[in-house]
């Protein structure tokens, strides 16, 4: 049982390592020291949507709850940020798919990274500060070696409905005040 999760974990170290400038040397690294962090290159073998944690978290709920398959997701541990695996190409329509979408100014809207972008993933079996899986990749449903991803369509749709749900972000106290001041500014004057 141990050489099928070795097999498995090698074929995922493998696949990651297409995302690198040099896959042989990073798998031989990773061998050595398999709770690394992987430095990976966007739009190689994935596209990478970027949105605030708690965005991503509930949109992975979301989909969870209408049953679509979950890729690979990162929550970043010193950022309010996650990231999500997706296939390469989703750059080209990202803004299509987020172009119905009503965003509150106050919310960054969700971008997705491809070539020239570089991404920090922790290990599959990870021990790391940088980044943790909200959903790691799942050796089980990995077609030779390649992970499954999540499906652009969907995540535009359940990142959409998340965003709804979880209303406007918290004003801070700068915020208050610049809304205080363009109220006082708007409303009528009183004689």
């Amino acid at each position: 049982m141990e050489t099928c999760e070795r097999a498995e974990a090698e074929a995922l170290s493998a696949w990651f390592a297409t995302a690198t400038p040099k896959p042989e040397t990073a798998v031989s690294l990773w061998r050595e020291n398999p709770h690394l962090p992987r430095r990976l290159k966007c739009g190689v073998t994935f596209d990478v949507v970027m949105a605030d944690r708690s965005l991503i978290k509930k949109a992975y709920g979301l989909l969870a709850q209408y049953e679509q398959p979950l890729g690979p997701a990162v929550l970043f541990t010193s950022l309010r940020s996650a990231a999500v695996l997706v296939p390469v190409g989703t750059a080209l329509r990202w803004n299509g798919l987020m172009a119905t979408a009503q965003w509150p100014e106050r919310r960054p809207r969700p971008a997705c990274l491809s070539d020239g972008h570089m991404i920090i993933v922790p290990a599959p079996r990870p021990a790391g500060l940088l980044a943790q899986w909200l959903e790691p990749p799942d050796d089980e449903q990995a077609i030779g070696g390649t992970p499954l991803l999540t499906s652009p369509v969907p995540l535009a749709r359940c990142i959409t409905e998340a965003q709804a749900l979880l209303g406007p972000t918290e004003r801070t106290p700068l915020r208050r005040t610049v809304s205080a001041v363009r109220s006082l500014l708007h409303s009528p004057q009183r004689t």
